[in-house]
């Protein structure tokens, strides 16, 4: 006889069927709640990792704009410190440029320093014809502040 299991009134192991109903434990699935339960939980891991997806592409579309913002900013001040024959003047400037099939609107600010022959160059970089609600124009994507001599 094993452990733990009563005999039958006719001294035989009795079925687990009649086991599991003398003791009240009959299982035939899942009740209404526990499914409600799993739906539950189910779709709340849904949602959250569906919210973080789209998380991720907008961080990623953001980095996209500012490596491209910046390349443009560089471009700009390498383009100044190479153009030897156009005189370094203080003032501002704008300029409309195509790169990564995107338009971007550049303004330059050019100031004299301390130092003769010595610049210092500020370069914004916006996507050219974007604005945000009302009107008004998006800041700056990028900026890069950088420092150009006459010689």
């Amino acid at each position: 006889m094993s452990k733990g299991r009563t005999l039958s009134r006719n001294g035989t192991l009795p079925s687990r069927y009649a086991v599991e109903r003398i003791h009240g434990r009959a299982k035939r699935g899942f009740s209404l709640v526990e499914l409600l339960v799993a739906l539950t939980v189910l779709a709340v891991v849904s949602v959250t990792v569906f919210a973080r997806g789209g998380d991720t592409l907008a961080q990623l579309h953001g980095l996209e704009q500012r490596t491209l913002a910046r390349w443009v900013a560089e471009n700009e001040v390498a383009r100044m410190r190479l153009d030897r024959e156009t005189a370094l003047r203080a003032g501002s400037r704008s300029a409309r440029v195509d790169v990564g099939e995107r338009s971007w609107r550049v303004e330059t600010t050019l100031r004299a320093t301390d130092h003769d022959g010595l610049w210092q160059v500020t370069v914004e970089v916006r996507p050219a014809g974007a604005s945000s609600a009302g009107g008004v124009a998006n800041g700056a994507v990028d900026t890069l502040v950088a420092f150009v001599g006459e010689h």
